[in-house]
């Protein structure tokens, strides 16, 4: 539960980056790396542990990847939701528009705080997501004033 609020305030340094564009198009391309880095991260072992023990008192154990306990298809759905959610901040810094990250950041919490954080490698992308929400945001445009020599007065 505590990842969402950890990346919102993560997130909220890319206050940071408003007005750097590069700055804000590397947050971009990130987001879907790090997706794809936690997809990948889950089939190293070291996710899961197995265990046997025999009569004889020994107690043998095994490293296994996290997708071991993975039942069924709906976790894999839902990673591959989260890769095609982090391709949000590109759209959000192509069209200069702040929503899509910010909606891709909302949809990207909600498996975190369902299951309790078993998203938990995802959190990255989750953070870089919200810094480029948080960087495209804007000051609400205001409407220009018309010259002095305009009708529209």
């Amino acid at each position: 539960m505590l990842i969402p609020p950890l990346a919102l305030a993560v997130g909220a340094l890319g206050l940071l980056a408003r007005g750097h564009r590069r700055v804000v198009l590397i947050l971009a391309f990130a987001a879907p790396i790090l997706s794809v880095g936690a997809f990948a991260a889950q089939f190293v072992p070291g996710g899961a542990e197995s265990c046997s023990s025999s009569t004889g008192g020994t107690n043998v154990c095994q490293s296994l990847p996290a997708v071991s306990g993975w039942g069924g298809p709906l976790p894999y759905l839902i990673a591959i939701g989260l890769i095609l959610l982090s391709l949000a901040p590109l759209a959000s810094v192509r069209t200069g528009k702040w929503w899509p990250a910010a909606a891709s950041g909302l949809l990207q919490a909600i498996p975190q705080v369902i299951s309790f954080g078993g998203f938990i490698d995802w959190a990255p992308a989750l953070a870089v997501t919200t810094g480029v929400a948080f960087a495209l945001v804007g000051a609400r445009s205001v409407p220009e004033r018309a010259p002095a020599w305009s009708l529209k007065r």
